[in-house]
């Protein structure tokens, strides 16, 4: 069991083929930057994330714990939210997420498939790994079905199969911390249509498989923070994300979990998407709160914490972060019971909303932000100008503003990390990670009960006589 982070970092020593900026790294412990993201690990691998696992005698990850109620459920995101809130930066768990919706997809499943799931699940939570998700596939034109493509590596699927397992090809995106996981599950992306069997797959694969080749975003965040007050969360913690390459990997039979089943793949897909996003609005309710401290802190700073149109600000930026932690807990409240595994599953309705909700903000309260702070936000000195002892006095001088000016310039440090430095990259993960705004919008006008309010308006109708 990897219960400290040096059985943690030495379990990242087996070979993985890992590259950043076109150059094979050896080891991502050892890497300037891929090392930002082990590092962020540590906060996964506390002992105040554990507990008595019931069937297995040991410590486990309280990620690993199936929840069965309300109470479970609020507690998953609740320490999504802490270690978020901690670390100042997400910690997607999506492994776990993953194995939530598998351990439901499976129990409809061939009885094979679901003895498969849970001696993998068995043996992941033993051994207390951290898992990686590859979903998204690369697609190529997105106008054109898989068995469209030009090249039918542009969605992963079967292109072997033997007495003991099978052979993959193609290639996943956006998949976080594949390089510093343990093993990788590798979900449907998409609903599939009859005819599209090839592609309706679930499997997992160690991270230094044969063939798993895995090409590391850059990371312009860690690579741009140069000072340490200029990168006080993206200098020392990361997330990153890869363009996972499966060149005929092998998969041994005990390692699939789905197989060229394409409604069951379909559902699959959107059980994860579900999960998925129920950590997403925990994560982003404590990124949130971060920018409401820093609003009002840099709004103090410049002595207009009073104005009417920095406390409209202010208003949006609290908006902001409390819906979503309403819809978080709203979506554990009012969860519903699977019938056959008893497993706790987030509300539909609640979860699409707050998802949606932040997809759609993100910008605008970023936007509030920069209305608080001013041009500073982007244009205040260095850190390397505050080490010179000549220049700190012009900086103290004229950075000052309510406050001393070191506070107001170390405040405005910490913005331009948040909106340009590490900005990016946390928009895109705010507008589109864990699916789209049309994902969301698709979700929710399928799985919402319109028979009430359809009702109250036809007996209304009925009226009009």
């Amino acid at each position: 069991m990897i219960s400290t982070m040096d059985e943690y970092r030495q379990s990242l020593r087996d070979g993985r083929e890992v590259y950043y900026r076109g150059k094979r790294v050896e080891d991502v412990n050892a890497h300037p930057v891929l090392n930002t993201q082990v590092n962020l690990l540590e906060y996964y691998f506390q002992e105040k994330y554990y507990f008595d696992h019931p069937n297995l005698k040991q410590k486990a990850s309280r990620f690993y714990k199936v929840p069965g109620n309300s109470s479970d459920l609020l507690e998953r995101s609740q320490i999504t939210y802490d270690i978020t809130r901690e670390a100042g930066i997400l910690l997607p768990h999506i492994g776990s997420d993953a194995t939530l919706a598998l351990r439901i997809g499976t129990s409809k499943l061939d009885p094979k498939f679901q003895s498969n799931f849970h001696k993998y699940a068995e043996e992941i939570i033993r051994r207390n790994h951290f898992l990686a998700v590859a979903q998204i596939d690369v697609k190529g034109n997105r106008g054109l079905r898989p068995l469209q493509q030009e090249d039918r590596d542009m969605f992963v699927h079967v292109v072997e199969e033997r007495p003991d397992g099978i052979v993959v090809r193609g290639a996943k995106m956006h998949t976080t911390y594949a390089a510093v996981a343990n093993g990788i599950l590798v979900f449907p992306g998409m609903s599939f249509r009859p005819g599209e069997e090839e592609y309706a797959l679930c499997f997992a694969v160690p991270v230094n498989a044969k063939g798993l080749r895995l090409i590391v975003r850059p990371d312009v965040a860690v690579e741009g923070a140069l000072h340490d007050w200029e990168g006080v969360r993206a200098g020392k913690r990361s997330a990153g994300e890869t363009l996972t390459v499966l060149d005929d990997v092998f998969v041994p039979w005990e390692h699939v979990f789905l197989y060229r089943d394409v409604a069951a793949a379909s559902g699959l897909a959107l059980l994860f998407a579900l999960w998925h996003r129920l950590s997403a609005l925990s994560y982003r309710a404590a990124l949130s709160e971060h920018l409401v401290g820093l609003g009002k802190l840099v709004a103090e700073a410049n002595g207009v914490e009073r104005a009417s149109h920095i406390q409209r600000d202010l208003a949006d930026l609290i908006s902001f972060a409390e819906i979503q932690r309403v819809c978080a807990r709203m979506a554990a409240y009012e969860c519903r019971i699977d019938k056959e595994t008893g497993v706790a599953v987030p509300n539909h309705i609640y979860t699409n909303v707050g998802k949606l909700y932040s997809n759609a903000n993100y910008l605008n309260v970023i936007k509030a932000l920069i209305d608080i702070a001013g041009g500073a936000a982007i244009t205040s000195p260095s850190g390397q100008d505050y080490q010179d002892e000549w220049l700190k006095t012009y900086v103290r001088k004229y950075m000052r503003g309510a406050v001393p000016g070191e506070d107001r310039f170390k405040l405005m440090l910490l913005l331009r990390e948040t909106v340009a430095l590490m900005g990016g990259a946390e928009a895109v993960i705010h507008i589109h990670a864990e699916g789209s705004m049309e994902a969301s919008i698709i979700e929710l006008c399928r799985s919402y009960n319109f028979a009430e309010p359809k009702k109250v308006i036809q007996s209304l109708i009925s009226e009009m006589r």
